[in-house]
């Protein structure tokens, strides 16, 4: 029987995405304008669009949920010049990447008969 809506835990890691994409997209009028803040806005941009495939069913957008925001995290791509935020950040994007992760194996064991 296919799958037709997504679990609870899902939605909670497509809201947990689309916060942080507006986060970064908010550091606009926060931080002063410059090349790391518009690489940060452009972040916070395919993440809302990561957020919005989250609410569907596709295996694919928990894939790149997990690829994503882990390798931003771990390579520390863009960081902001707010070292705080940038803590939250990434603990924010380990908290996506992992939940998807799960997510995903679950999906992947699932029984399809």
């Amino acid at each position: 029987m296919p799958v037709t809506q997504g679990t609870p835990l899902r939605h909670a890691i497509a809201l947990l995405t689309g916060i942080s994409g507006t986060g970064q997209i908010s550091l606009l009028w926060v931080l002063e304008l410059g090349a790391p803040v518009l690489g940060v806005a452009f972040a916070g941009c395919v993440y809302l669009m990561l957020a919005l495939g989250l609410f569907g069913v596709s295996r694919f957008a928990l894939f790149a949920a997990a690829l994503m925001p882990a390798s931003r995290a771990l390579y520390a791509w863009n960081p902001l010049p707010v070292l705080e935020w940038e803590q939250l950040r990434t603990v924010v994007d380990l908290i996506i990447a992992l939940s998807a992760l799960f997510l995903l194996w679950k999906a992947r064991h699932r029984p399809t008969h």
